[in-house]
């Protein structure tokens, strides 16, 4: 019988592990292994990182360091989501939207080293001290909290919870002139990570002036550029959401009884079971 490590010593654990680059990456029907390889070895020479899905692999150029690895590594993320999802040129905004807030809750909770790895890196080198590597393994007390304003490509946008009533049949709603996400307060779990993923990134979309049906690489721009642009200049903000995406187990807009348990970060945590992605939040 395996012994259960203290939340401490399981919070030391994974970021020993995460130290260290990923091996692989599993993203919907996918599993590609991690490769850094010379600029004469890319399957595109042009590139810092391809979706090499034929030869089974992400890679990434062996030069890249801090955050140009960190960006580089976050766009293959973007582009293995949407192409996992069927999301390709033709698609409507609400489609991109939606491919991307799934996919990276769905890169998180599957691949949670390569997840710690990854804030680990936007913790070092693009936002000192935010920290966010220990709001993912569980050290950061207590839980962060929504915020109420974040700036999207230097724009403020409100954030707010609302009921049942205001929210109709919709998890959510983005609110174009006044700038305004709208997040049902009921929400929980994984759900509330996806939804308010998905009215940010309509955020993003919108100052980026992506119009309804727009080039696939503009999508994929604004969504690298503008959510990394919030990561850095909303520290509190991405703590929140990498928490809610990280324990969805405890994530809820409705404030809930302190528990004594210690939080166990995601690879403590079954991952027998993929989690289960809310269906789609409607735009406002």
């Amino acid at each position: 019988m395996s012994a259960i490590l203290p939340s401490t010593l399981q919070s030391a654990s994974m970021r020993a592990c995460a130290s260290a680059p990923p091996l692989q990456v599993v993203l919907g029907p996918y599993r590609l292994q991690v490769q850094f390889l010379e600029k004469s070895q890319m399957h595109d020479r042009r590139r810092l990182a391809c979706v090499n899905v034929e030869d089974g692999r992400i890679e990434l150029r062996r030069d890249l360091q801090g955050m140009r690895l960190a960006e580089a590594f976050f766009e293959s993320i973007i582009r293995l989501s949407h192409f996992s999802k069927g999301c390709q040129q033709g698609c409507v905004e609400e489609a991109y939207t939606h491919s991307f807030a799934t996919g990276l809750v769905e890169f998180a909770h599957r691949n949670p080293a390569a997840w710690m790895w990854f804030n680990l890196l936007l913790s070092e080198h693009l936002s000192s001290g935010a920290r966010y590597d220990r709001v993912v393994d569980g050290t950061f007390a207590p839980p962060p909290k929504m915020p109420k304003r974040i700036l999207v490509g230097g724009h403020p946008v409100t954030i707010r919870s609302i009921t049942k009533t205001e929210s109709g049949n919709a998890f959510g709603w983005y609110h174009f002139s006044r700038q305004e996400a709208m997040l049902y307060r009921g929400l929980t779990g994984s759900n509330l990570a996806v939804v308010a993923l998905h009215e940010l990134t309509h955020a993003v979309h919108h100052m980026y002036d992506i119009k309804q049906r727009d080039k696939h690489g503009n999508f994929r721009h604004a969504q690298l550029k503008g959510w990394l642009r919030i990561m850095k200049d909303n520290p509190s903000a991405w703590r929140w959401l990498a928490w809610v995406i990280s324990f969805p187990a405890e994530a809820s807009l409705e404030p809930r009884r302190p528990t004594a348990k210690p939080l166990l970060p995601l690879t403590a945590r079954s991952q027998a079971a993929r989690p289960a992605l809310a269906l789609a939040s409607r735009r406002g």
